[in-house]
């Protein structure tokens, strides 16, 4: 009598089955969590009583939406406190060098070693040093991206108008369909919005305690908050301002 041994090759069916109940599950909860953080941000708010651009107040109007920002050739130097996400913070020292529309921008840590340098001009990027975990390309262009958020004035001519609360706001539009919005603050501070072309509010940069420095006034505060998926904060305090 002869004896045959058969061999079954294994069964995935049951094991494929649960990877891909597993798989569903993971992406219904990448979802979850990509349309909380969408709808968690503000939506832009709509503007009401636009004021003429003929009009004195807008002339006026449009003179103060510049005030944040430093006509000339200056250099900064802040102490910045880097946190993402509610785990702990990075203290660092940001020298930015502003001359028009061109900035120059260095981090060092609080001993003076440079662990990033970079220089945009109308739009260029240069990158002169970087260490990691400072060498992105990513981190480059959103570091740069935001200091200029916080030091450049909008390159488009604003809209001035008023919230439904009646706040005087200064709205810019780009061509990439970002809007930023500016508001004068009580006692010289002010803040800004800015939202994507979806109108969600990606950027916030709040600017308080202005000091007098050669015949400007200088926020001695400045917080940079970025919502989303990668939310971090930077809190940035005055050390120097010097008129180059």
């Amino acid at each position: 009598m002869k004896h045959y041994l058969i061999i079954t090759p294994p069964r995935f069916s049951h094991f494929s089955g649960i990877n891909w109940k597993v798989t569903k599950l993971v992406l219904a909860l990448m979802m979850l969590s990509f349309l909380a953080a969408c709808a968690g941000r503000p939506q832009l708010p709509e503007l009401t009583g636009l004021i003429a651009d003929t009009s004195t107040a807008a002339g006026s109007s449009q003179q103060g939406c510049e005030q944040p920002f430093l006509a000339g050739h200056w250099q900064l130097v802040h102490a910045i406190d880097f946190n993402r996400g509610g785990r702990g913070g990075t203290s660092l020292i940001g020298v930015t060098t502003l001359a028009g529309r061109r900035l120059h921008c260095l981090l060092m840590t609080v001993e003076g070693l440079v662990l990033f340098e970079a220089e945009l001009d109308q739009q260029q990027l240069a990158i002169q040093r970087a260490i990691p975990p400072f060498d992105k390309a990513d981190f480059a262009r959103g570091l740069m991206a935001d200091v200029q958020t916080i030091f450049v004035s909008p390159a488009q001519q604003p809209v001035t108008g008023r919230l439904a609360g009646g706040e005087t706001v200064c709205r810019y539009q780009a061509d990439n369909g970002q809007i930023t919005d500016i508001m004068m603050a009580a006692a010289g501070g002010w803040q800004l919005n800015v939202y994507d072309s979806a109108r969600q509010l990606i950027r916030t940069v709040s600017a308080g305690s202005p000091l007098a420095k050669a015949g400007r006034m200088i926020p001695a505060n400045l917080e940079l908050s970025a919502s989303g998926l990668n939310e971090y904060t930077l809190t940035m305090t005055l050390i120097s301002a010097d008129k180059l």
